[in-house]
C-alpha cells in the first residue's frame, strides 16, 4: 500500500519511529505518514499499532489522525452543515478541518443546520471534496456483494418514493429499498438497522425494519394493549383503513389482523357492539 492509496482511509499502522512533530508510522518500507504529538496515545512505543484515518491538511500534506472520519472516500453519509461561504457549504465530517461542498457540487440550496447526503472524493487540486451528487456513487450491490436475506445491516432514510417505497443508504455504499407495503415512521437522514428481506436476481436488495412475522406477533400485540389501556384509546376495528391502524399502532393492517387474532384466542381484548377494538372484562379473562 502508498500513502495515496490510504487517504479518505481508517487503517491501523504501526509506529516506526518518534521525532519532534510527533510520531511517524510506517506505510510500507519507503513511505511515513505523520501523526502529531497532540494525538500519540498515552504510553505509545515504536512498534505499537495504532488506528488512524488519513487525510489531508490545508496544505494538502497527508496527515494521520485518530479521529474518526464520518464517511471515508468513497462514501455517502448524512452530514450537517455548519457554515455557507461565497465558495460553498461547509460540512462537519469529524475531521478537524470541516469539509467544502462547492456550489457546482450542490444540487440543492444548502442551509446551516441542515443535514444532506454528501459523498466523499478527491477534486483536481487533490484536495478532499463534498459532493451532492451521490447517485453515481452508490451501488446497488450486484455481483460485488453478497447479500444473505435476513442479515441486519446498517443504512440511513434517503428519498421517499409514493408509488415504490423508502430508498434507503446502506453501509455508506449501497442502495435498498423498503418497499411502500413495509411501514415505517423514519423521516431523512435518519439513521435504524434494517434486515434484508430479498435479494433479487440483480443483486438489488429489499428490506424491512421489521423482524420476521413470528417475532414481530409478540410486540404488535404488546404495543396494542399499550395503546387500548392508555386515555383516549383509539377507536380501531376490522374495518378500519390501513393509514388509521399505522396512526394508532405503528403497524400494517396485516400485522394488525395477526396480532389481533392472537390477542382474541388469549381473551385480552374484545370485539364492542360497535366493532371496534377494546380491553376485555376481568371477568372474560
Amino acid at each position: 500500500m502508498t500513502v495515496d492509496e490510504l487517504l479518505g482511509h481508517h487503517v491501523t499502522l504501526t509506529i516506526r519511529r518518534f521525532g519532534s512533530p510527533g510520531a511517524l508510522l510506517a506505510v510500507n518500507e519507503r513511505e511515513e505518514v505523520l501523526l502529531l504529538g497532540s494525538e500519540i496515545p498515552e504510553g505509545a512505543e515504536v512498534g505499537d499499532e495504532v488506528d488512524v484515518f488519513v487525510y489531508l491538511d490545508s496544505e494538502a500534506r497527508p496527515l494521520a489522525t485518530t479521529r474518526v472520519a464520518k464517511l471515508e472516500l468513497g462514501e455517502v453519509a448524512f452530514l450537517e452543515v455548519t457554515e455557507v461561504t461565497r465558495f460553498g457549504a461547509f460540512v462537519d465530517w469529524g475531521m478537524p478541518k470541516e469539509l467544502l461542498v462547492p456550489f457546482a457540487e450542490q444540487t440543492a440550496e444548502m442551509r446551516p443546520g441542515a443535514r444532506y447526503p454528501i459523498g466523499l472524493y478527491i477534486d483536481d487540486s487533490g484536495r478532499f471534496a463534498g459532493t451532492m451528487r451521490v447517485s453515481e456513487m452508490l451501488s446497488s450491490g450486484g455481483s460485488d456483494v453478497e447479500w444473505k436475506e435476513d442479515e441486519w445491516v446498517e443504512g440511513e432514510a434517503w428519498r421517499n418514493d409514493a408509488e415504490i417505497g423508502l430508498f434507503v443508504i446502506v453501509e455508506r455504499a449501497f442502495v435498498g429499498l423498503v418497499p411502500r407495503s413495509e411501514p415505517h415512521s423514519l423521516s431523512r437522514g435518519e439513521a435504524a438497522r434494517f434486515r434484508v428481506t430479498n435479494v433479487l436476481h440483480d443483486g438489488k436488495i429489499e428490506l424491512s425494519l421489521r423482524r420476521h412475522a413470528h417475532e414481530e406477533l409478540v410486540d404488535d400485540a404488546k404495543a396494542i394493549l399499550e395503546a387500548l389501556t392508555r386515555p383516549g384509546a383509539p377507536k380501531i376495528g376490522d374495518k378500519s383503513n390501513p393509514d388509521e391502524i399505522r396512526d394508532a399502532f405503528g403497524i400494517s393492517k396485516k400485522a394488525f389482523k395477526r396480532a389481533v387474532g392472537r390477542l382474541l384466542k388469549e381473551r385480552s381484548v374484545v370485539i364492542d357492539a360497535d366493532g371496534m377494538l377494546a380491553i376485555a372484562p376481568r371477568d372474560r379473562r
